[in-house]
This record gives structure tokens, sequence and C-alpha cells, in this order.
């Protein structure tokens, strides 16, 4: 059975600002990432925008999953 939870509108609102916050950093991050030459950092700046990307879907689920 799986658990479910409840967010206050307020919770809502928290993980709202970490998503906004998240996927401009990623933007940023990307724009970057382009004007690297160095492929060492590139790959770095590369996972770093992969982990925002599954943050942000996690946190989305969360948000659906939630009541």
């Amino acid at each position: 059975m799986a658990k479910t939870m409840t967010l206050t509108s307020k919770d809502c609102l928290y993980i709202e600002d970490i998503i906004n916050a998240s996927m401009l950093i990623y933007k940023k991050t990307c724009l970057e990432k382009e004007l690297l030459q160095d492929e060492e950092l590139k790959t770095h700046l590369d996972n770093i925008c992969a982990d925002l990307q599954t943050q942000t879907k996690t946190l989305l689920q969360l948000l659906k999953e939630a009541k």
C-alpha cells in the first residue's frame, strides 16, 4: 500500500520556489558550459545539470502525489 502525504499550501509554495531556483541554476549552468573549452569541466557541469533535472522531476512528482 502506498503511503499518502499531505502538504500544506505553504509546503507547496516552498517546493515551487525550490523548483524555480533549480531551473534557473540549470539554465545558467548550461549556458556557462557552452563557453568552456575544458572537456573535464564540461563533463562536470553536465553531471550537475543532470542532477538538477532529476531533483526537479522528483519534486514535481512529489507535488503530484501529495494530497
